[in-house]
């Protein structure tokens, strides 16, 4: 998502090319795509190899644990929201069927939506936070809007067995 360049491009019509290439796959992170709000040179907020990000905000899932460290540039102070979306490509299951929306490109390199997990932190309480899921992104990216049934998704809420962020406060 990140460079728009994938294991497996674009082979057409929402369809998995057998070689790694350049595709538009809106649908992954639609939450974060409207709220970034960088257009590219086709009209579209997904990032492209002119138009990247660094892949600590985007990259491919970890297939084992890992940790990503981050610090910020000035100090925080209050209460935050932080969001993760993660989606898995081509995750067909019962409810989230390739005959949902059979015509809709987008749709196919995704099927189940991303979900959104959260969890408000203070950044004057020092310790470990857990966030849950709250929500999916469109199934297609035509909005940016966090829809809160995940009533029909299984899957998708497998992708990790837990997601948490530590505070700490360092002098």
């Amino acid at each position: 998502m990140a460079t728009g360049v994938y294991g497996h491009g674009d082979a057409g019509n929402g369809e998995l090319s057998k070689n790694s290439g350049e595709a538009l796959r809106p649908a992954t992170l639609p939450v974060w795509l409207h709220k970034r709000n960088v257009q590219n040179k086709f009209g579209s907020n997904v990032p492209t190899p002119e138009t990247p990000v660094p892949d600590a905000y985007t990259g491919a899932t970890p297939e084992s644990d890992f940790q990503l460290v981050v610090k910020t540039d000035k100090p925080l102070n209050g209460k935050y929201r932080i969001y993760l979306e993660i989606n898995q490509p081509r995750d067909f299951i019962d409810y989230w069927n390739s005959t949902k929306f059979p015509d809709n490109k987008h749709y196919k390199s995704s099927c189940q939506p991303s979900v959104a997990y959260a969890v408000t932190i203070d950044t004057k309480t020092t310790g470990e936070y857990f966030l849950n899921p709250v929500g999916h992104g469109h199934y297609a990216c035509e909005d940016g809007k966090l829809y809160t049934d995940l009533s029909g998704f299984t899957t998708a809420l497998t992708i990790a067995k837990k997601i948490s962020l530590t505070i700490t406060i360092n002098n």
